[in-house]
């Protein structure tokens, strides 16, 4: 009886110990299978993301991986550049010194528009900001904030005799928030523009100015210190007029397109605004593709356009051949547009799709302290 169960243990013994192996080694090919499933998914990831660049670069198709170590590379060498022109700041500076900035917009019917515009101005660290509006939408800007200077003069007879009193003592200048479309402010808009260009003062135009410019573009040709800002819609516009093409709007053109645009205006820089914002003054492209928010709530491109008004007159400040390339324009542009970008993600990181415009100007310190504060305090 003994002996029996000495035999039973022994068998019971041996076959859990083939239970045993037998349960390891399914275990360690199924750990197996696992990680080469693992890196076949892997690898198929990267051939789905990887891509080829666009003309501008020629480079060859490159890997997810790849591609982002040098967009990271890329981006921080324009980083650096933007924070080159940030002034320094310290206790000898007077007001103004950091920049005196107008912008021209605002009817009764748009009164945020030029309001957005002049505070990103003001917030990005312009020291004096000035809003020339239609006469109906002065008291309501004024109400927004007491920081902006609102001179209700742009439809009136004495319009003209103000605005030429104030541009000599300005830094740049903002056309097209909240302007409106009537056809009878086309020929003072064409004047503004001449008077802006006899006192060579870099200029912004953006929205409604930019429809204004489709109809007249020459008035703008080869004035190298004008930037604008056209979305999809406004871009195919200006290529119909100055291109002579028909084009359907896109969130996402063609780099050269952006490049042949810029030439043929005479070397303006062109930004236009989409799902990268590309930026070209016809001879250089940057792309600024940092991830913004899906969100797109009206008044986010009247952030861009004051923020890279006063990133211009710091720009230009810099004197000629003060900057390496691509130059003062699209550093400058770059670098609203960068932090438009970062402040539209904090926002919506923060606000998800109740995002408003106003949440994104909130951000405007914080990411600008981010992304461009290096020893500018003195």
């Amino acid at each position: 009886m003994l002996s029996l169960s000495r035999v039973g243990l022994k068998q019971y013994m041996c076959e859990n110990s083939i239970g045993c192996t037998m349960s390891m080694s399914t275990i360690t090919r199924s750990k197996k299978e696992d990680t080469s499933r693992n890196m076949r998914q892997g690898k198929r990831n990267e051939d789905q993301f990887s891509t080829s660049s666009n003309s501008a670069t020629n480079s060859p198709r490159l890997g997810r991986s790849h591609k982002r170590t040098m967009t990271s590379a890329r981006e921080s060498d324009m980083i650096q550049k933007v924070k080159s022109v940030v002034p320094k700041l310290n206790h000898a500076m007077h007001k103004g010194q950091c920049g005196r900035v107008a912008v021209f917009g605002g009817c009764i019917l748009y009164t945020g528009a030029p309001y957005f515009a002049a505070i990103s101005a003001l917030k990005v660290g312009a020291d004096l900001v000035h809003v020339f509006c239609e006469k109906e939408a002065g008291t309501v800007i004024k109400t927004y904030s007491p920081e902006l200077i609102v001179h209700p003069v742009l439809d009136t007879e004495y319009g003209m005799e103000e605005i030429d009193s104030w541009l000599p003592r300005l830094h740049s200048v903002v056309l097209g928030p909240g302007l409106g479309r009537n056809q009878s402010m086309l020929g003072r808009i064409s004047l503004i523009l001449e008077k802006v260009k006899s006192f060579d003062l870099p200029i912004v135009i953006d929205a409604d100015g930019l429809w204004h410019l489709t109809i007249n573009p020459d008035i703008l040709k080869g004035y190298q210190k004008a930037v604008i800002t056209p979305n999809a819609m406004e871009f195919s516009r200006l290529v119909k007029s100055v291109l002579c093409k028909e084009i359907p709007p896109s969130v996402q053109p063609e780099p050269q397109l952006v490049a042949d645009l810029a030439t043929a205006m005479g070397n303006i820089t062109v930004v236009h605004k989409g799902a990268q914002d590309i930026i070209s003054n016809g001879r250089y492209i940057e792309i600024c593709d940092t991830s913004g928010a899906p969100r797109r709530c009206g008044g986010q491109g009247d952030l861009l356009s004051g923020g890279l008004a006063t990133f211009l007159h710091w720009a230009m400040a810099q004197g000629d051949g003060g900057l390496p390339p691509p130059g003062p324009t699209v550093i400058a542009a770059w670098g609203a547009c960068r932090l438009a970008r970062g402040c539209a993600l904090q926002s919506y990181n923060q606000n998800g799709r109740s995002s408003t415009t106003t949440d994104l100007i909130n951000q405007i310190h914080s990411e600008f302290a981010r992304l461009f504060e290096n020893e500018t305090y003195l």
